[in-house]
């Protein structure tokens, strides 16, 4: 038996046809065929085909958690093969010899050598231009190199701190949901007024807003695992673990429809 071959033998033991669960998932029928053969590229990621295998599992009353980590078994990222790791230790042995000092200092030898016999050519006329130095020209290059060099470093910035999600007041006119996820992680499809507002895996800690002028329409495939503020109201969680629930909230005082 394979991942998809389990979850369909489950969901032909709930008595549901593929359309069923497109129904009560927001899944595609074509989506979940190609996922009970164990194909997973319409699910658009690994992540979404995580979501939706939960969720289809929660549906046909089966557990979810060892679906996913066989999936994630079979999409593991393959090892390195010898050769590649023989390449990058050869590379890394490159690296840490360094410069070959031996040949650096036999030139810097030929370089002394050969200031040295200019110098002794140069004879009384060096001295005369040594005499003829101005000391102040030195003291104003190092000054305008100095100058130069603080105005080229970049200030440091401060430290970035942690990103808060701003908490949005309801509004009179409109429909403001928070969700908080609590308990676990959940596949969430939020819609307002017929557009798309979100639809993917949240993981626990993450806070969702949700808003629209007239009505917001949300699917939770664990409904246990967060927490729902309405329009300013805090109705907590709306259902069980595993639970899908589907809610709809207009303005005013939060009264959810399925």
């Amino acid at each position: 038996m394979s991942l998809g071959s389990d979850l369909a033998a489950a969901r032909r033991s709930a008595g549901l046809t593929r359309q069923d669960v497109a129904d009560r998932t927001r899944v595609r029928a074509t989506i979940i065929e190609h996922i009970e053969a164990d194909d997973f590229a319409l699910c658009g990621g690994e992540v979404y085909a995580r979501g939706h295998i939960r969720t289809i599992a929660n549906v046909v009353g089966t557990d979810p958690e060892p679906l996913v980590a066989e999936f994630d078994r079979l999409h593991a990222p393959q090892p390195p093969t010898a050769s590649e790791v023989f390449e990058a230790e050869t590379t890394a042995a490159r690296e840490r010899s360094g410069p070959n000092w031996v040949a650096a200092m036999g030139a810097a030898l030929v370089v002394i050598v050969l200031l040295g016999v200019y110098q002794l050519a140069r004879g009384s006329g060096s001295s005369t231009a040594a005499a003829g130095h101005t000391p102040g020209t030195s003291a104003t290059a190092s000054s305008s190199t100095s100058a130069s060099s603080a105005a080229s470093t970049p200030a440091a910035s401060p430290d970035a701190g942690p990103t808060v999600i701003a908490q949005v007041p309801p509004s009179a006119q409109g429909v403001t949901v928070r969700m908080e996820v609590v308990g676990g992680r959940t596949w969430v499809s939020a819609t307002g007024s017929g557009t798309k507002l979100f639809e993917g895996l949240l993981n626990p800690g993450v806070v969702q807003l949700f808003t629209d002028t007239k009505l917001v329409k949300i699917v939770i495939g664990n409904a246990g695992a967060v927490r729902l503020t309405v329009n300013g109201v805090d109705i907590g969680s709306p259902g069980g673990p595993g639970q899908v629930v589907r809610l709809s909230f207009g303005p005013g005082n939060p009264t959810a429809s399925g």
